[in-house]
Formats: C-alpha cells, structure tokens, sequence
C-alpha cells in the first residue's frame, strides 16, 4: 500500500458514518489533493523563514567580532598623549600627527614642529596644540605666548583679546596678523588647567585667505582637558 492508499483509507473510515451519497471516490480524491496542497504549502512557507533567518544569522556573526564602542563618534576622540587633552573632532576635521617628544615651554613653536599635536581642518585650515606647566596666571601666560610667538615669527601686535572657555576653562583667544600688516589671520587661544597652560593656534595653510574664524572655534568647542 503507497502513500496514496493510504491516504485514501483513512479518509474513507472518517467518512464512513456520513450518508452515502456524499462519500464517493471523486470526492475522496478532491480530499487526498487539498491535502497535499496544505502539505506543500506548508512545507514552503517553513523553508521561506529559514531562508529569512540564514541571512540574519550571518550577519549577526559578522558582527559578534566587532568590536564595542567603535561607533563613528567614537572613531573621532582623538587623546594627545603628552599633553592630556581630548578633543572631539567636529565636521570636516582630521588629526594629522601627534607631537613625537613634549614641549619644554620655550619659544613659540609653529605648526611643523615636532613638539606639537596637528590637525587638518575645513578649507586648508590647521590648528596646532601643545602644553607645558606654568605657574602664571591666564593673563601673564597669553602675553608670554604672544611675545614668543613675535620672536619666532614676523606677527603683529594681537588685534583682538576675547575672554572665552575651553574645556569650562576661563580661556583668551588672540587674533594676530603674520607677517604684520598682511591680513594674514592667526589666532592663538591659551588656557590654564591644575597648572598646565594649553595653547591651541590656528591659520590657514594655503595663505590665501584668513583663517575661517568658524571652523577654529568649532575645533576649541570640542576639546575636553585633563583634570
């Protein structure tokens, strides 16, 4: 006996108390073939949730070896590693080295110097970073910084004094002009934290246009200093 017999048995015994003018072998076929029918629909609709699910669970191993917090945001932290601070890199900006040895305080060292941290900014914007103990005050330190930046370079007297925060830092943020009278812009905010003075300075590497005020301040919203 095959499948079928089999199939036409038992539905010939659970028809047999019903009249007999509605038992009759089409009948009994018309039964065997919705059967099958259910059966095979069955059957397709299991094998097309596995087919769903194969997907999913490969992607789901894929991602079993990433890493955590390595989100995008997290991908733009970047620590300086002798100077403590951390800045938050907005839009637009990249770092492009760390500084090789730490600064001793003297002079005022320029962006391709090997003791300061560089960054690429929007527009050919750079900004540069670096830090050394002090025990002056804001003010004291920003006219230092100012007087060994025009001894290493060709600048102007400061242009502008703005009182600003870095960090939730009472902070100075100078504009300058190097050389003196070219309207080339440089601006140099300066900062003191737990008796570390930190000097962030910006300029425009293509010198054919000021810095872009915007995008240096939206660099010193993002920094985050060492307690």
């Amino acid at each position: 006996m095959n499948g079928t017999d089999r199939q036409l048995r038992d539905l010939l015994e659970t028809a047999a108390g019903e009249p007999p003018h509605r038992v009759s072998a089409e009948a009994v076929r018309r039964r065997v073939i919705r059967r099958r029918v259910a059966e095979f629909t069955a059957e397709a609709v299991a094998l097309a949730a596995i087919a769903a699910l194969i997907p999913v669970g490969i992607g789901a191993l894929g991602r079993a070896h990433t890493p955590p917090n390595q989100g995008p945001a997290e991908a733009r932290m970047v620590t300086s590693r002798h100077y403590g601070y951390t800045e938050a890199l907005p839009a637009g900006w990249r770092p492009v080295r760390q500084a090789t040895r730490q600064w001793n305080g003297k002079g005022g060292p320029g962006y391709d110097t090997r003791v300061v941290d560089l960054f690429a900014g929007p527009h050919g914007v750079a900004a540069w970073a670096y830090a050394a103990p002090t025990t002056k005050n804001l003010a004291a330190y920003g006219s230092a910084t100012i007087r060994a930046s025009r001894r290493a370079h060709p600048c102007s007297p400061p242009q502008t004094d703005q009182a600003i925060t870095i960090g939730g830092a009472p902070a100075r943020l100078l504009r300058l002009q190097c050389p003196a009278g070219s309207g080339f812009l440089v601006e140099i905010a300066v900062t003191i934290r737990n008796g570390t003075a930190f000097v962030f300075a910006s300029q425009n590497q293509t010198g054919t246009k000021p810095t872009d005020p915007g995008a240096f301040r939206n660099f010193l919203a993002g920094l985050r200093l060492q307690q």
